[in-house]
């Protein structure tokens, strides 16, 4: 795997701080639906808020320690809600809440053995319908990127020195669409060009072996 390159998360800014292997999963989880779903949010809300002062100060170390706080207290909350109640289905707590349950996991990137034990019960969350697909690619190949492991879903990309889009390394990429299929995503081809446009229609590099397959693709 070559150098790592800055990740795309969505929007959202991307730290990370080193956490002992050991980490608990810190006080009880009441996993009532009603309590998830407030506690979410409200956690969701500290976390945006907290994201939003440190945009608006990028050079206060007070801003940033204060991201850094939260997110760590919320990685050992969602470890305890995961370990205690499983990953929290969107027909118990609501589609907002749950995107707050994602939302939370991709930020425990001091926690990377968390989001891939989390990873895998959200997949069997997705399998079932109860959480979404999209959301689970992004958190499956976010920790993949930030262990050095190519990438399960091909959401991971950059754009190189001349502005062209470049996708990281992906696993077996002619099984990619299986992959992306098995989880209810388009196909590569029509998130490939999602992502041009989304550059302004920029250019970009098709990832190696990765079968070209133009089809019909989604309205967003």
């Amino acid at each position: 795997m070559g150098a790592r390159k800055g990740l795309l998360s969505a929007g959202w800014l991307l730290l990370t701080v080193p956490v002992s292997a050991s980490a608990g999963s810190g006080a009880p989880v009441d996993c009532a639906p009603a309590a998830l779903r407030h506690e979410l949010l409200q956690r969701r809300d500290g976390d945006q808020a907290a994201r939003n002062a440190l945009t608006a100060s990028p050079e206060s170390k007070v801003a940033l320690d204060k991201v850094l706080d939260i997110d760590a207290d919320n990685a050992k909350f969602m470890r305890g809600v995961v370990g205690s109640c499983g990953w929290p289905k969107r027909s118990a707590i609501g589609e907002e809440a749950a995107k707050a349950a994602w939302l939370l996991t991709q930020h425990a990137d001091m926690d990377p053995q968390y989001q891939a034990s989390a990873a895998q019960q959200m997949k069997q969350a997705v399998l079932a319908d109860e959480a979404d697909g999209r959301q689970l690619a992004s958190l499956v190949d976010r920790n993949r990127r930030l262990t050095d492991q190519a990438q399960v879903y091909g959401m991971q990309y950059f754009r190189n020195g001349q502005g062209v889009v470049e996708f990281y390394d992906i696993v077996t990429p002619t099984k990619l669409d299986e992959r992306r299929q098995e989880i209810g995503l388009e196909s590569f081809y029509c998130w490939a060009q999602r992502v041009s446009s989304s550059t302004g229609t920029a250019a970009l590099v098709w990832p190696e072996d990765v079968l070209f397959q133009p089809s019909s693709c989604p309205a967003d």
